[in-house]
């Protein structure tokens, strides 16, 4: 299947490399977390991630045309 991935702040160096739009094909019973495996994202990263503009989790499954996005935890003062 197809989905977009993009990955923001630090992040962004993972997917950088995907075409415009951020298009990935990935097999069907792909996770949030397989799909940080696959574009190489360490496991000891820590990343919040988003699919389709809501909050998601690493055992997630996606669905064809799902948008993640992955950017790391914010601090602020």
């Amino acid at each position: 299947m197809i989905i977009e991935a993009k990955g923001y702040a630090s992040l962004k160096r993972f997917t950088a490399h995907l075409s415009t739009g951020g298009t990935l094909r990935v097999p069907d019973d792909s996770t949030v977390g397989s799909v940080l495996k696959k574009l190489q994202v360490p496991s000891d990263f820590m990343v919040v991630t988003m699919i389709n503009g809501r909050h998601g989790t690493l055992d997630q499954r996606l669905e064809p045309g799902d948008k993640l996005v992955f950017f790391p935890p914010l601090e602020g003062g």
